[in-house]
């Protein structure tokens, strides 16, 4: 039986998928468990740390004070032992001037793991503003109700994050990258026999092999730069075709961003 866990989205099919032909022939593309990449490419991407130092999960910054992650990431206890790291391409478990303590945690109230993990979102306070340079600086926001699976022609998505590169495998400690496509909602909620909702996002490799892990929860998943989703979860083992990863999408969550925030007001 096929289980679901928290990772990032790799997944993809051998099924056929709502996909343009011109994409699909596209060799240069063709990477597994992603490629290494550069913090100065995605300089919102975060680290969440546990007690330890050691990456938990991914987010991205959203301003000087906030970030944003999967609600599944944080619990009560993240404020007192977790830290986020930000401006590295390395992970690291030194604790320097890239370490930011946590003052608060908002997880969103609808969040339900019952229930497909609908609202699987979270916005974490530090408890210092980050000082922005050419690695530290702002994510883009989507319109409020942006859907990419209404262009057919245009599903081109990018995942990035530390997790591990195949289940019950190494953690890299190199930034990875990883160029899928979204897949619509209602082929995603066919293949996976459960509830999608409109406020989820999939997204999958023609094939499999491709794409997210452990590690990987809480990361943004981008088109044309705009951050779209948030890893959420998916099933075991990584990279199980025909099964696509599903993020919580962020145009359906600005509301809850704005209520606790003044980056959108």
């Amino acid at each position: 039986m096929q289980t679901k866990h928290f990772t990032v989205l790799v997944v993809m099919l051998g099924v056929a998928l709502a996909i343009p032909e011109k994409f699909l022939d596209n060799k240069d593309r063709r990477i597994v468990n992603g490629t290494e990449t550069s913090i100065l490419d995605f300089p919102f991407m975060i680290s969440l740390r546990g007690g330890t130092g050691r990456h938990s999960c991914g987010g991205s910054i959203l301003s000087e004070l906030w970030i944003l992650t999967a609600g599944h990431c944080v619990s009560s206890v993240t404020v007192a032992k977790e830290t986020v790291q930000v401006g590295r391409t390395e992970l690291s478990l030194n604790v320097d001037e890239s370490v930011y303590s946590i003052e608060q945690v908002i997880r969103h109230p609808g969040y339900d793991s019952s229930n497909s993990f609908i609202n699987d979102i979270a916005l974490l306070k530090l408890a210092r503003p980050l000082t922005f340079s050419d690695r530290v600086y702002p994510v883009r926001l989507p319109k409020d109700m942006f859907e990419v699976e209404n262009d057919l022609n245009d599903l081109e998505v990018t995942l990035i994050g530390w997790g591990v590169n195949a289940t019950g495998g190494v953690a890299p400690t190199t930034l990875q990258r990883v160029e899928y496509y979204v897949v619509p909602n209602d082929e995603c909620q066919a293949i996976h026999s459960s509830t999608i909702h409109p406020s989820q996002i999939c997204a999958a490799y023609p094939g499999g092999g491709k794409g997210q892990c452990g590690g990987d929860s809480g990361g943004p998943l981008l088109h044309h730069g705009v951050q779209v989703g948030i890893v959420s979860w998916s099933v075991r083992p990584c990279g199980a075709a025909p099964y696509p990863g599903v993020l919580t999408k962020v145009s359906h969550h600005l509301d809850f961003i704005r209520e606790h925030t003044s980056i959108l007001q």
